[in-house]
């Protein structure tokens, strides 16, 4: 039964993905090498959005990490597999080392487990660490089934919906930052999202 949920969950989101009018919004040039950021509520969008430049991501090592792993891998991801709550750190260098060849990285910072909506550091090291910007990614899907019991109410787009991407702002994490200073810049990206 596992097996054939893996064979077939990265066929049917690729199906309802194919199946939806997506129109992609960029507020200002996109940079050829970015981190690239959006809610773990809204992902399959943004995953399937960033699909064509083959970045790396970091998935976490769960049981839906497994099964988003398989769908990554199938639209051409480079997977570096851990998170905030085991394996983490070793991942994220590994995606950095990933990145500093060009190559563009995916997180979600709020995820794996939340809390819906924070933005965790992350991304913001991977900027830091490579000299390249992050772009927040708003995510709406104009027809949606939300999952209210999950932690960050992860909203599944209804075949042939619409779906509006915007882009916005490129924004350096170029000095690290602390107390009310980090909170601001936090802050700043996540209403972009």
């Amino acid at each position: 039964m596992k097996r054939l949920a893996e064979y077939l969950a990265p066929r049917l989101v690729t199906l309802l993905m194919k199946s939806m009018k997506i129109k992609m919004i960029y507020k200002h040039e996109i940079p050829e090498n970015a981190v690239y950021i959006f809610w773990h509520g809204k992902m399959l969008g943004g995953w399937w959005a960033l699909r064509k430049l083959n970045p790396g991501a970091l998935v976490s090592m769960s049981k839906d990490g497994e099964l988003l792993s398989i769908l990554l891998t199938s639209w051409g991801y480079n997977l570096f597999r851990g998170s905030s709550s085991a394996g983490g750190k070793a991942a994220l260098k590994e995606l950095s080392a990933f990145i500093s060849k060009s190559h563009s990285g995916v997180i979600t910072p709020d995820g794996p487990r939340g809390p819906a909506g924070y933005l965790k550091n992350g991304a913001l090291l991977l900027s830091l660490e490579n000299n390249i910007p992050i772009v927040p990614m708003k995510i709406e899907y104009m027809s949606r089934k939300i999952l209210e019991r999950s932690w960050d109410h992860f909203e599944v787009p209804l075949p042939f919906s619409n779906c509006r991407i915007t882009f916005g702002s490129p924004v350096y994490y170029s000095a690290k930052l602390d107390g009310d200073e980090l909170d601001n810049f936090k802050q700043a990206l996540a209403e972009e999202m």
